[in-house]
């Protein structure tokens, strides 16, 4: 979700309130290098999740609520942000989270850990934006795009780069953004299947645009690979030159 982050203030107050609280397995930067084990701090960092059974919404609860959504993606993102600042600490500057997690990629199930009877609900992709972020292009490739009621959207073809220009202002929650050529969110593109177009994924509500669970749960949801972060600055690159292109008058 384009949600309002909070504020520098905010964010300190809470990694000092939570450094009260020794977490099992707490690590220090200087404990890094003997650890080395990429999987060794990818399960330490699940362990640590807070995690709420899942609540559903619509007709048979065909789809899971936005919220509970948004919930676990935010203690995932709480507890990665946590691990960074342990490993930092001592050190002059906060570290890289790809240098910390050493390519670690993690599954939608690594961190929803949904049970199979859920395997035919929809979830909200759209519904928190960093998770989005964190996704490489290939999360999401082919998968099928549906709305709310479980009606067929159409193929996702790919995850791109948009100035805020661009994005549809159908999207609720895109309206935190002020809009303009020069400041960049990643979109979801499909392509129509009624009308064969391609389109930006967007909606009046939070869970306008879903998937199956089934179709990417063992798909990855967050990649702390130098390769995601090579692919996110060619992405960014190629908004940034089309938006230069389109400010420039013709005459």
């Amino acid at each position: 979700m384009f949600n309002p982050t909070l504020g520098a203030p905010v964010i300190l107050a809470i990694v000092a309130i939570a450094t009260l609280f020794e977490p099992r397995g707490h690590i220090s930067a200087a404990q890094l290098p003997s650890i080395g084990d990429p999987e060794q701090l990818k399960q330490t960092l699940l362990e640590r999740m807070k995690r709420e059974p899942p609540t559903y919404r619509g007709d048979n609860s065909i789809r899971l609520k936005w919220e509970w959504y948004d919930g676990l993606s935010r203690s995932y993102l709480f507890e990665k942000n946590n691990l960074v600042q342990e490993a930092s600490a001592g050190q002059p500057n906060i570290l890289r989270p790809q240098w910390v997690f050493r390519n670690v990629t993690v599954t939608f199930q690594d961190i929803f850990r949904l049970a199979s009877q859920d395997d035919h609900r929809l979830i909200p992709v759209l519904s928190h934006y960093t998770m989005l972020a964190n996704s490489p292009s290939s999360t999401f490739e082919g998968l099928s795009l549906y709305g709310k009621d479980g009606e067929l959207k159409g193929t996702i073809t790919r995850k791109y780069i948009v100035s805020t220009s661009d994005y549809p202002t159908t999207w609720t929650n895109a309206g935190a953004l002020a809009r303009s050529r020069f400041a960049f969110v990643d979109a979801l593109e499909y392509k129509d299947s009624k009308t064969g177009k391609l389109e930006i994924a967007s909606g009046n509500t939070s869970d306008a645009v879903n998937v199956h669970w089934q179709d990417i749960k063992n798909r990855i949801a967050d990649d702390m690979s130098e390769q995601k972060a090579t692919e996110d600055r060619r992405l960014l690159r190629e908004a940034f030159a089309k938006s230069l292109r389109e400010s420039i008058p013709e005459r």
